[in-house]
């Protein structure tokens, strides 16, 4: 395949990161409410885009 870039892995994992910061975002002000609450499903795809982030950086990472 002559002329085609693979995709910049940093891209994905910088929009990954942008939803994590998104995330906590909205926790903090659900638990800042004045009655705190929290949703779970908030917390698993917080939990799912880092365990993603994580895993992308690490295989970007130059291994030794």
């Amino acid at each position: 395949m002559l002329g085609v870039q693979p995709m910049r892995k940093e891209t994905d994992v910088e929009g990954i990161l942008e939803n994590c910061r998104a995330l906590i975002n909205q926790i903090t002000a659900a638990l800042s409410a004045e009655e705190p609450f929290l949703i779970v499903s908030w917390v698993a795809e917080l939990q799912l885009h880092l365990e993603f982030a994580a895993s992308a950086l690490e295989k970007a990472a130059p291994r030794r």
